[in-house]
């Protein structure tokens, strides 16, 4: 019998060798906009499932061949989703219906009301939906799980493996049934045990998601692997599952990381070593005053011991006070080149005083401001402590300064002053501010990328500000460049405070 005023597409069978009892329910069924099929004994109704997608069965227990019972229990052996069963009959028995609702979902004597067979039909066509749905979504996780290029592991509650996915049986090179049941901590460096330790005991009391790069181990591997490890406390009693972890491997991305470290280090230091070079000549001049001063007093005070002259005390005190005086100048102007050149290592976070910073960078360049006749003002208050390394913010400086130097104008000024920070509770910000000629608008979002310049071919690498900018985003500060026609060129420099 066809449908008529067809609402579902779920298919409903229907068990029963009294042919007139299955026409009425058929009947029924159809009125209620549902597809039916009858099935007139046992066996052909567990055929009819095996052959034909069915939805719900509607059995009656007393069957020709098989009993219904048999017939229920041999369907849900041969489904793997839930497929619901009614047990529709005449038996009215406390322990029938007891028994009936051993193998089936649900049970209802003849003679029966339709309208109540219809809505027990609809309840749990219902759950079959709902169970489908579930079905399918647990798949989809599973699928997930199980097919994502990142190493999944579920954790008991004793923190052993009870589920892995493929990548990680591909990337240590073994089956499931040779990790399910092993702990975590074999497969982590023996000296990170502890730090897993705290981190699993962590996820329990914040459920959140964590993470932290772990170097894993494993007899398969060729060599140590770093990953990203993500985890949440899951805490299912029901399945054993406690945490999931999904971790990323790292191992190329922080290779990369350090060679590009090695790599600014070496620019570092090949950017020191060109402002020595550019500094030279000036260190020398700036040497050569105190120099000739030692020599002439030295040698008048040699003349004088050679032909026995009798000096005054008062007079060779003054000889020896100036040749004293002029020592300590070389040696200032060493200790501060000395400082500069020396290779810098790892960043090094300290409590830097900026005034003497900057002080020290002025005298570096101080022999190439004098000869350009330009002058610069440290306004920085000797009490202003930031966050960094001396030694690269001093490059800063130098390399802001020698950039004044060699785009003003003879009789310029170059003033160091506070700023107005973005963020005063975290940042101490410094302008430096020159009244040359300014940089063109159009090149301005050009001036810190590696190798631009604007000075003669053979004046400069273009490096300067780009070793800036890089030095900047080292110490987690800021620098940016205002400029016009008018005002001239102002350096915006943001460095981290002191935690007060």
């Amino acid at each position: 019998m066809k449908c008529q005023n067809k609402t579902s597409d779920e298919t409903i069978l229907i068990a029963d060798d009294n042919k007139q009892a299955a026409q009425f329910i058929q009947t029924l069924l159809n009125v209620n906009g549902f597809t039916s099929v009858i099935a007139e004994n046992g066996q052909k109704a567990i055929d009819t499932v095996k052959t034909q997608r069915i939805d719900l069965v509607l059995l009656d227990i007393v069957l020709p061949d098989l009993d219904g019972f048999t017939v229920a229990s041999k369907i849900k052996s041969s489904t793997k989703e839930f497929l619901p069963i009614i047990m529709v009959t005449a038996l009215c028995d406390e322990n029938d219906k007891i028994t009936g609702l051993s193998y089936a979902d649900d049970y209802i004597t003849k003679p029966f009301s339709g309208d109540e067979l219809i809505a027990r039909v609809k309840s749990l066509l219902r759950n079959r939906r709902l169970h489908k749905e579930l079905s399918q979504s647990k798949a989809r996780f599973e699928s997930l799980y199980e097919n994502f290029p990142h190493l999944y592991i579920s954790l008991d509650s004793g923190k052993k493996i009870s589920d892995c996915n493929m990548f990680f049986r591909q990337t240590f090179g073994v089956s499931k049934s040779e990790i399910v049941g092993k702990s975590i901590f074999e497969y982590v460096i023996e000296e990170e045990h502890s730090v897993l330790e705290h981190f699993i005991n962590s996820l329990q009391k914040n459920a959140s998601v964590k993470q932290r790069v772990f170097r894993l181990v494993g007899p398969n591997l060729n060599s140590t692997i770093y990953v990203n490890m993500k985890a949440v406390y899951i805490g299912d009693e029901g399945t054993g599952l406690w945490f999931v972890m999904a971790m990323e491997d790292v191992t190329q991305q922080l290779k990369i990381q350090e060679e590009q470290k090695i790599a600014r280090k070496q620019l570092y230091k090949s950017a020191r070593l060109a402002s020595i070079g550019t500094l030279a000549s000036g260190v020398a001049h700036e040497m050569n005053n105190p120099l000739t001063a030692i020599l002439g007093f030295s040698s008048a005070i040699m003349d004088r011991v050679t032909n026995n002259e009798i000096m005054d005390q008062i007079e060779l005190s003054q000889y020896l006070q100036i040749i004293n005086m002029e020592a300590l100048r070389c040696r200032d102007i060493v200790e501060n080149l000395s400082r500069f050149a020396r290779e810098g290592g790892e960043y090094l976070a300290s409590h830097i005083p900026l005034h003497n910073c900057i002080q020290n960078a002025i005298k570096l360049v101080n022999a190439k401001l004098v000869k350009r006749n330009i002058t610069v003002e440290n306004k920085i208050n000797s009490e202003v402590i930031v966050i960094g390394d001396s030694a690269k913010i001093e490059q800063v400086f130098v390399n802001i300064l020698t950039n004044c130097i060699d785009f003003c104008e003879p009789g310029c000024f170059v003033t160091i002053t506070n700023a107005n920070s973005r963020d005063d509770l975290r940042y101490f910000a410094v302008n430096v501010n020159d009244n040359g000629p300014g940089i063109d608008q159009e090149l301005i979002a050009k001036v810190f990328d590696p190798f631009f310049t604007t000075k003669e071919v053979g004046s400069g690498t273009g490096m300067g500000l780009a070793i800036c900018h890089r030095i900047m985003e080292e110490l987690n500060g800021n620098i940016d460049i205002l400029s016009d026609h008018e005002n001239g060129t102002t350096v915006v420099l943001e460095f981290m405070k002191k935690n007060k």
